[in-house]
């Protein structure tokens, strides 16, 4: 039951930062959102490193130092600028195509042979990501640029490449000390960058409102976030913690109905369930498994 608890906290945090984001464009210039939310996700997973099982030694080479990049310094940036130009709803359903590259990754990457079920799903993928476009492009309200939904893409690209390089190199590195370092690395990429964009930047954290978003997005969203996201995979597996995927767009898309009044449209109506049935059959053998196991 803890995991199912935990899996919903997960899904609320995840899938509100785009909301804090869109909120902090207002304020503050990408790279200056994105060194504040790891600064303060630093602070909360801190702590956690100090575990014993955290504590082995490093070799910190470019390569893994870009790979830990494709988790957080680049794509969050992307991401801010893609808000920029879309309703938080629809950046929600687009970030859920992260399985769908991932997948396309390993094909050309690993040389892996799909199976049919993965074939189906991307070909379901790429026909509910069609639908959003050319319906978030006509619906009334809507805030829709194609330059800023192939941003989408590009985050997504990140994430999935992230996954399949830390699976393929790195899983000998506890999940809390990757976390920690792609914080890391991000908050000093984007610490320079905002100084030279924004050197007042920090005059705004005296403001309530800011601090909040900055309080969410960085020590809950972010670090609490990472924390809780492996606990779920330490117990109730990862095909549990894959449920995020799922749960998200629909928070991103609430979110954005109730607190900026973006429209619901027919591409959202269409397309949601489309990518949704598109993972559920990209991982239909995962279910298969958790249900025999049951």
């Amino acid at each position: 039951m803890k995991s199912y608890v935990y899996l919903i906290i997960l899904s609320l945090l995840w899938g509100s930062s785009f909301l804090w984001t869109k909120e902090l464009l207002a304020v503050f210039a990408p790279p200056t959102i994105v060194f504040f939310r790891c600064l303060f996700g630093l602070v909360v997973l801190v702590p956690f490193l100090f575990l014993k099982k955290n504590r082995i030694k490093l070799e910190i080479r470019p390569f893994f130092l870009f790979v830990l990049a494709l988790a957080a310094a680049i794509p969050w940036n992307i991401m801010a600028f893609s808000l920029q130009g879309l309703d938080t709803g629809l950046t929600g359903i687009l970030n859920a195509t992260t399985p769908l590259f991932a997948l396309l990754f390993s094909i050309i990457i690993l040389k892996a042979k799909p199976l049919w079920n993965q074939t189906a799903s991307l070909i379901i993928g790429f026909v509910a990501v069609t639908i959003l476009m050319i319906f978030s492009g006509q619906a009334t309200g809507s805030q829709f640029s194609i330059f800023h939904a192939l941003l989408m893409f590009a985050v997504t690209m990140c994430y999935a490449l992230n996954s399949i390089w830390v699976k393929k190199y790195y899983t000998n590195i506890p999940a809390v000390l990757l976390g920690f370092w792609t914080l890391l690395i991000s908050a000093v990429i984007n610490g320079i960058m905002s100084i030279i964009i924004e050197p007042q930047a920090f005059i705004h954290i005296g403001s309530w409102e800011i601090f909040l978003s900055l309080l969410v997005l960085g020590c809950l969203s972010s670090g609490l976030g990472y924390v809780i996201f492996y606990q779920i995979v330490s117990t109730g597996g990862p095909l549990l913690a894959l449920m995020v995927t799922f749960i998200v767009p629909f928070i991103t898309i609430a979110l954005g109905i109730f607190f900026l009044q973006e429209p619901f449209h027919l591409g959202i109506a269409i397309g949601l369930p489309l990518m949704i049935v598109s993972l559920f059959i990209m991982n239909i053998d995962f279910f298969k498994k958790r249900k025999n196991i049951q």
